[in-house]
């Protein structure tokens, strides 16, 4: 059946090693805050790695250490996400001071909304 293609947004990051729990946790906390101050998020998953050797020790490099996806209803919901006031402060107070040099990778793509599926 057809239905209409929302867009996920996933985003991975490393944090600098010396971070603080207490600067992970606040950093969570406003990731997991972000979906009832911007009504464009549908749906959202906030995970932090596991720390399994097998990933920190992989041959092309460590995995990241946390990943944030979010689901809206098109590029344009998106869009308003990604320049609204309350995205951008969670960037700039809690991801940029904690962030590894040049670990953040990111993707915007379609999925089928699975709700009318």
């Amino acid at each position: 059946a057809g239905g209409s293609m929302l867009v996920k947004h996933v985003v991975m990051f490393g944090i600098q090693q010396d971070t603080a729990d207490e600067q992970i946790t606040a950093l969570k906390n406003a990731l997991l805050q972000l979906p009832a101050k911007i009504e464009q998020i549908k749906a959202y998953e906030l995970g932090l790695d596991l720390m399994l050797p097998s990933g920190q020790a992989h041959p092309a490099g460590k995995n990241r250490s946390i990943c944030w996806s979010a689901c809206f209803e098109n590029i344009e919901a998106y869009e308003t996400y990604e320049t609204h006031p309350d995205h951008v402060e969670v960037i700039t107070n809690f991801i940029k001071p904690v962030l590894e040099p040049g670990s953040r990778a990111a993707i915007q793509y379609t999925i089928s909304d699975i709700s009318k599926m």
